[in-house]
């Protein structure tokens, strides 16, 4: 999977804070998103319009790689 970090997210020092993916799935909508928050976990979130999967987050991960690698386990 190809992640970009979304630039219009960065934080105040221009560090990424969301990963974007685009995923094309029947389930979760065309993108994936990775965002790191405050408390330095990490959600994953999905852009299906129309349903309820994309309001809440799918998983949360103490680091980066484990929330790419739990997108690429459980959704591509």
């Amino acid at each position: 999977m190809i992640w970009n970090p979304v630039l219009e997210c960065d934080d105040e020092d221009n560090n990424p804070t969301v990963w974007a993916s685009e995923i094309n799935d029947n389930k979760y909508g065309k993108y994936v998103w990775i965002s790191k928050e405050d408390d330095n976990e990490f959600t994953i979130t999905t852009s299906n319009y129309g349903s309820d999967l994309g309001s809440e987050p799918l998983m949360i991960c103490k680091t980066l790689k484990s929330a790419k690698r739990w997108v690429s386990m459980n959704i591509k």
